[in-house]
């Protein structure tokens, strides 16, 4: 789910802690979750989407959807399921899924094998059944459940699933390429896409209260080299207080011990004021006017305790990788690189941010390059279709609240909201911990009662998407 549904990420994890069971009814031949079951079986890492893309193209076709394929490379396969014929131009409301997944790592860690979709314990194991060939299906189904509605009457909207390539290694084969060939002919009114889920004991006050956390703006991605080639006598037996590793060991240690800087904007400001009306008593007076002149001297200390709730107003920097070139344990190396993973809060550029590295890091022999980044965007507003979506929630999970959002994370939502279109965040759905620690991890899955669950909750959106005519 995210280019970048890593720990950091997907979902305000902090947010996440609802108390979702698994069902114990026996699950019957071709439904959701055989249906899901096949998919996970598609070994789809990023550049190898396309028999998945192939499998679910086909299903469309079965459940009525008209399907238009924008490109059919094995690296670049991307395609929409509707509910009328594109070419039609009607506004489209598009539900946004990407079909690759990141790899399994050690397949001994997992309870079941990750490409095998078992169905064990009312519950679907496997690569991708949250991230995000579940949530995919969730969607398909829930529009295919209008199509024979959409033959007796024409509905406000067109309805669509766009399934692209690419979301977990940077959006260029899938989001991209949509958004810079296709915008015209997807006609999208409104992308809803990855985003927070719903939680309980997120008000301490109210533990119970259900919150529904929906992103309107997220985090920029931007993926750092960094690399120092230093020439030295080759033995390590002869101390070195200039080589390559000791350059890049002091630069890593002067940008990870910088504390970082507080920003607040419009969404983050909004998002504190309601989570403490929402909470009330001390603590919901402290999250109410966390930016006040009078908390601002201790709103670091306060926010510390709550480290993810300080990574919405901080830029984050991530070590993720370091290397030297292969060579034996006495020869010490001519050059060192590592990789930082930096997550940047809305109105920092991606030059700022660098020119403060640099001069943090006080040496012109580390070379800083960017691997990837993120297009700049702008928050999408809280308009009708939000509240219509809010109140979808609402029906499918009475007495829950819905809250807009920065996202802490990176997602292909970026690429639409970068050209004007408003795009949300949302996964409707309780999760829990476990569930949460399994995505990009072993033993991702899904209970079969959240994934019909989540089917539902989309259907009771579009519902009330279709009642704003």
């Amino acid at each position: 789910m995210f280019r970048n549904f890593d720990a950091t990420i997907i979902l305000l994890s902090f947010f996440l802690f609802s108390n979702s069971t698994f069902a114990g009814d026996t699950i019957p031949p071709n439904s959701s979750a055989t249906l899901l079951s096949t998919l996970l079986k598609f070994r789809s890492l990023s550049g190898h989407e396309k028999n998945a893309g192939d499998f679910l193209v086909n299903k469309s076709k079965e459940m009525g959807l008209q399907v238009h394929i924008f490109s059919d490379y094995d690296s670049a396969f991307n395609f929409s399921a509707s509910l009328y014929p594109l070419e039609v131009q009607k506004p489209n409301i598009v539900f946004l899924c990407h079909l690759d997944v990141v790899p399994a790592g050690d397949s001994a860690e997992w309870r079941h094998p990750p490409f095998s979709g078992e169905i064990k314990e009312d519950t679907v194991w496997g690569r991708g059944c949250l991230d995000m060939k579940g949530i995919g299906l969730m969607q398909l189904q829930a529009v295919a459940s209008y199509v024979e509605e959409a033959k007796l009457e024409s509905l406000p909207y067109n309805f669509s699933v766009l399934f692209v390539s690419g979301e977990e290694s940077g959006g260029q084969n899938g989001a991209k390429i949509i958004v810079e060939n296709h915008l015209g002919l997807l006609n999208p009114a409104l992308i809803i896409g990855e985003g927070g889920a719903g939680l309980k004991g997120v008000l301490p006050s109210k533990p119970e209260k259900e919150v529904f956390f929906v992103s309107v703006v997220e985090k920029k991605s931007l993926w750092l080299k960094l690399s120092v080639h230093q020439k030295t006598h080759g033995h390590s037996s002869l101390p070195s207080y200039n080589s390559a590793n000791s350059i890049m060991i002091r630069a890593i240690s002067r940008i990870t011990d910088e504390k970082p800087i507080i920003t607040f904007n419009k969404t983050t400001r909004r998002m504190f004021r309601d989570l403490g009306k929402l909470n009330g008593g001390l603590k919901g007076f402290v999250l109410r006017n966390i930016n006040g002149i009078l908390l601002r001297p201790f709103r670091r200390k306060i926010l510390s305790a709550e480290p993810l709730l300080l990574t919405e107003v901080t830029n984050t920097i991530q070590l993720t990788n370091y290397s030297n070139p292969n060579g034996p344990p006495n020869v010490i190396p001519g050059s060192a690189v590592s990789y930082f993973d930096c997550r940047l809060v809305p109105n920092i550029s991606a030059k700022k941010f660098i020119r403060k590295l640099k001069v943090r890091i006080h040496n012109p022999k580390v070379e800083i390059e960017i691997v990837d980044q993120s297009p700049n965007e702008k928050a999408s507003k809280t308009s009708e279709k939000f509240k219509a979506i809010a109140t979808g929630l609402k029906k499918a999970y009475p007495g829950c609240e819905v809250l807009p959002v920065l996202f802490p994370a990176t997602t292909d939502n970026s690429y639409f909201r970068s050209k004007g279109i408003k795009a949300y965040g949302l996964l409707p759905l309780e999760l829990n911990q476990q569930l949460i620690e399994s995505v990009h991890a072993a033993n991702e899955c899904i209970p079969v009662s959240t994934l019909h669950k989540g089917i539902e909750a989309y259907k009771t959106i579009i519902r009330g998407l279709i009642n704003l005519k």
